[in-house]
């Protein structure tokens, strides 16, 4: 009777992870996965008022249009942070800085 060999099959989200961290694009896929999860966890009027964002050592850079909006968003610092972090599946981001 044959010997059975242990079979190189992977699911694709396997096979993606490992083809990331191959040619090291992990970091930028997880950048684009970050700034997309700002438009996504945060809604439309958050979106809205939004002019740029940035990635930079997994600190999300934020600008907005209104100071109030700012303020609002600076008191749930925390909980945006969590929240854009679940919706990616890892820690992407540690930090939020809103100007």
């Amino acid at each position: 009777m044959a010997k059975y060999k242990p079979s190189n099959e992977q699911n694709m989200s396997e096979a993606l992870s490992l083809f990331l961290e191959r040619y090291r694009l992990r970091r930028g896929f997880d950048d684009t996965l970050v700034l997309n999860a700002w438009d996504e966890v945060l809604g439309p009027s958050i979106t809205r008022q939004t002019t740029s964002k940035r990635l930079q050592n997994k600190v999300l850079i934020v600008q907005l249009e209104s100071a109030v909006v700012r303020k609002e968003l600076l008191m749930v610092k925390s909980k945006i942070i969590s929240s854009i972090n679940e919706h990616v599946g890892r820690e992407a981001i540690t930090d939020l800085h809103l100007f």
